[in-house]
């Protein structure tokens, strides 16, 4: 009985890890969007950057 509800444990935290994966990965797909459009509407690095740091975006982070 023990070593079906350690199974269970297991699959459910492993479950959970593959959802906090994917949420991880859409979460930075979308902060790499959000760069690109910045990126597009800004006059210059500079103001790229201050826009970016406003969202709370590092660019450091989408590479």
């Amino acid at each position: 009985m023990t070593s079906i509800r350690n199974t269970r444990l297991v699959d459910d935290q492993s479950a959970f890890a593959n959802m906090r994966a994917a949420e991880k990965a859409f979460r930075v797909q979308q902060d790499v969007l959000a760069a690109k459009i910045v990126a597009g509407h800004s006059r210059n690095t500079a103001d790229c950057a201050q826009l970016l740091a406003m969202l709370g975006l590092d660019l450091s982070e989408l590479s």
